[in-house]
C-alpha cells in the first residue's frame, strides 16, 4: 500500500487548530499520522508545551476512519480512554 502523503488537515475533523498542533509535533502528512501512535503523539504533545483532550483523540480516530467524531460509539471510547489513561499514568510517573 502507498503511503498516504495527503495534508492532515485534509482529514475529517481536523481543523486549523489541530493542523497548527500538528504542525508542532512534527505530523504534516495522513501517513505520518498513521505511524504515530496515541501515546506517542499525547508525549509530543505534552513535550510541546500542548495540553492533551481526549476530546482530540476522538476527533483523530474518528477522522482516521472518515467518520464525524460525533459518531463514535461508546465502545470505541472506552478503548480510546483506555490508551488515554495508560499514557497519562505514564507521563505521570516522570
Amino acid at each position: 500500500m502507498l503511503p498516504d502523503l495527503r495534508p492532515v488537515g485534509e482529514l475529517k475533523n481536523i481543523g486549523p487548530y489541530m493542523v497548527k498542533v500538528f504542525e508542532r509535533i512534527g505530523i504534516h502528512t495522513v501517513q505520518d499520522l498513521l505511524d504515530s501512535s496515541y501515546r506517542e503523539l499525547k508525549d509530543k504533545m505534552i513535550s510541546a508545551g500542548i495540553k492533551p483532550h481526549i476530546l482530540m483523540f476522538y476527533s483523530i480516530e474518528m477522522g482516521i476512519q472518515g467518520r464525524v467524531w460525533s459518531d463514535i460509539t461508546p465502545s470505541e471510547k472506552m478503548e480510546l480512554k483506555s490508551c488515554w489513561e495508560i499514557s497519562i499514568s505514564r507521563v505521570h510517573h516522570f
